[in-house]
């Protein structure tokens, strides 16, 4: 007899945490997965560490910095073996700092998802990612009609995403963000990428 539920197209605990872990879970200490840190930071420096597998810090910032602020504060730790971001905006200074961390052998590949209202609001910015993938094999532009705010950093056995309201150029003083270690999560965001 076939399940007449309908299948949930979302996570389900239950796939995740393995039933020694709902056990501990029911008896007062929490899983990895369920660890979850709240943080107010006023810079990104203020992280004293990225987050073991299966944890979750939510952040907000006191202080303008902007999402990719991240990624030069992981790559004094890590190489970055992969680096994906979807983001609405874009600066030009970005894009040259992540082509300088590329040719300094702190980043490996690079795939931007970029919102292509940007070809019109902000040409030169455009022009320089092309120039860029045009003479980078390892760095790859995409365009889509985007809103989306994902970074997805692969560092050894980390797999990282970063998620919140902060564009990749100048943000507002507050913002918002979530910082996950996790293999799935991680490879379901990466499906974004895929258009």
């Amino acid at each position: 007899m076939q399940d007449s539920q309908p299948k949930n197209k979302f996570f389900n605990l239950t796939d995740i945490v393995s039933k020694a872990e709902k056990k501990k879970a029911q008896d007062g200490s929490f899983s990895a997965y369920l660890n979850n840190h709240m943080e107010k930071i006023k810079r990104v420096e203020d992280l004293i560490r990225i987050p073991q597998y299966g944890e979750t810090f939510f952040l907000h910032t006191e202080k303008a910095f902007n999402a990719f602020t991240f990624i030069p504060w992981l790559a004094k730790h890590y190489f970055i073996e992969e680096l994906y971001a979807s983001t609405y905006s874009i600066s030009r200074r970005v894009i040259e700092s992540i082509q300088q961390m590329q040719q300094a052998g702190q980043v490996g590949s690079v795939t931007l998802l970029i919102s292509d209202s940007m070809i019109k609001r902000n040409p030169l910015t455009i022009d320089v990612l092309e120039g860029v993938a045009k003479h980078n094999p390892n760095f790859t532009v995409k365009y889509y009609w985007n809103h989306s705010k994902v970074c997805l950093i692969k560092a050894g056995d980390f797999h990282l995403i970063l998620e919140g309201s902060g564009n990749w150029s100048e943000n507002a003083q507050l913002e918002q963000y979530t910082f996950t270690n996790h293999e799935e999560v991680y490879n379901f965001r990466k499906t974004i990428f895929e258009l």
